[in-house]
Order: structure tokens, then sequence, then C-alpha cells
């Protein structure tokens, strides 16, 4: 299971249009995804551009294309590995009214198939998200424009030719008849980054485990609900409407009153036909109220 927490409130909303919510990127509480994935491949282009002159002209390319870049209308929706984490009640739920609901990962994964989304393991390891924007920016090599003369070539060439060589191999990419296939690399390079970006973040938050479901350019109906300092656009992704029997599991947090609690969510999960799932007590003894 992949576990979603949020509220009282939250649960009735989401059994009654039987969807969970997936939230703009840009306004989400941590916003800097997108930055952290960009300054990896801004990096990665310096590196190319300053050390590497047979391929100066890969490196200057691909930081222009980076530099330009639009980000993509990304909404995404957020899971644990975990339930009943203490870290989760406290930042995503409120005091004393908070739940985790326990979704069949594989249901979502065929919603997210059926609608061209996609179901996604965050990397929080530094390494691992450095390894992951080198293999794209790799691919994006592959498929760049080729020099006219060999590495071996260049480097028995003398300075004056090796400077001739690395303005021609520019030109050729930036202007010349290499322009459309270098397009076409970065391009697919830039949408990588922004396909990726959503789930890179900071080793600080990798207890929470989190699993996103991200949806690039979304064709649904775009909704809007209050923040503390500012409207949130979020879409809905009707998980639940395509498999009933999606919600396997509810865990009601830390609470002042949980028998009460537990017996008004069976009466509306009742209500909803969902008599089948099961309902745990956080085990967490902590008190917030």
């Amino acid at each position: 299971m992949l576990y979603h927490y949020t509220s009282l409130e939250g649960l009735i909303g989401i059994l009654k249009s039987q969807s969970i919510w997936a939230s703009h990127c840009e306004f989400l509480n941590d916003s800097s995804e997108f930055l952290h994935a960009l300054s990896f491949a801004k990096s990665h282009s310096g590196s190319i551009y300053m050390e590497d002159d047979y391929l100066a002209a890969f490196g200057w390319g691909m930081r222009h294309a980076l530099e330009k870049m639009d980000k993509h209308d990304i909404y995404v929706s957020s899971f644990s590995e975990k339930p009943d984490l203490l870290s989760q009640w406290r930042g995503y739920c409120p005091q004393g009214a908070g739940i985790c609901i326990g979704f069949d990962k594989n249901a979502i994964e065929i919603f997210c198939s059926k609608k061209g989304y996609k179901l996604s393991k965050c990397l929080y390891d530094h390494d691992k998200q450095q390894e992951y924007i080198t293999e794209l920016v790799n691919s994006c090599l592959q498929k760049f424009p080729k020099a006219k003369i060999s590495r071996a070539d260049y480097e028995s060439l003398d300075p004056k030719g090796q400077c001739n060589h690395e303005i021609e191999y520019q030109l050729y990419t930036s202007e010349g008849e290499g322009k459309p296939e270098a397009d076409a690399a970065l391009s697919e390079l830039c949408n990588s980054i922004n396909d990726c970006a959503p789930i890179m973040k900071d080793y600080g938050f990798h207890e929470e485990a989190e699993w996103r479901v991200i949806a690039r350019n979304p064709i649904d109906g775009v909704f809007h609900r209050y923040s503390t300092s500012h409207l949130v656009p979020y879409i809905e992704l009707p998980v639940i409407k395509q498999d009933i029997n999606s919600i396997k599991k509810i865990i009601v947090g830390p609470n002042p009153n949980t028998k009460r609690c537990v017996s008004s969510i069976r009466s509306l999960l009742n209500s909803h036909g969902l008599d089948a799932v099961e309902i745990e007590s956080s085990s967490i003894p902590f008190s917030s109220w």
C-alpha cells in the first residue's frame, strides 16, 4: 500500500468526489524541486564547456537550452511508503484530526497508466540524483550531432586548429545543418528534466519515503483551493471512481477521542459502500491538543 495523510475533512472530500487531489508544483510548500534538478544539469553543462574543448559546442548548447527552458504544467499528489509516521502527522495533518488512507499501489499504477500519468518514487540521495541527471545528459549527447572530426584528430591539431574546430562545431549545431538534430536532442533533455524534477527532493525529507503521482500538462479541469496565503491550483484524480476497492485501510492519527473518531469514520465508509475497509488507530503516544 501507499499512504496518503490528510484531515477528516479531506477524507470526506475524497470519498464525495471519489478522487484524490494533485496540486500544482509551483504552489507546494517546497517548490524548489525544479531548481534542484536544473542546478545539476547546469553544473554538467558548465563542466563540459569549461573542461572539454572538443565538446564545448554541446556544453554551450545544453546550457543555452536549460537557461531558456519553460517549466511544464505539473501537478503532483503525494503518498508515503510508511503508515503511522510521526513526522507526517505533524507536517500534513491538523492536530488531533488527522487520518492516513492506505491505497492499493497497483490500483494507482493502473489509473496512472490509463491517464498517461506517472507514479514515481522520490529520490533523496545526492549521488543517485547526480547519476540520474548524468544518464540524461549522456543520452542527449548520443543524439546530439557528432563533430566532423574524431577526438583523436582534434587532439592532434595545433591550438589554432582546435579553436577553429570549436567555432565550426558550435556554428554547425546552432545555426547550420546540424541545428534541427541538436534542437531535438536538447528539447528531449529539457522535457526529461521537467519530468524528473518533481521526484528530486532534499535528503532532509528522506524519512517521508514519498511516492508521487505526476501529471504533466493535464487536460482535466483545474480547480483552486485555499491555502494560508494564496490559492493552490489542483486537478482531481478519480482513482476511487475507477476502482472502488482502491482504499484498503484507514489509520486514525493521534486523537483526543480515538474510539469516537473510529466509529464516525466507519459510519462514513459504510455510507459509501466501503464496509470492507480496515480501520486502525495510531500507535504513537503523541498528544497535540
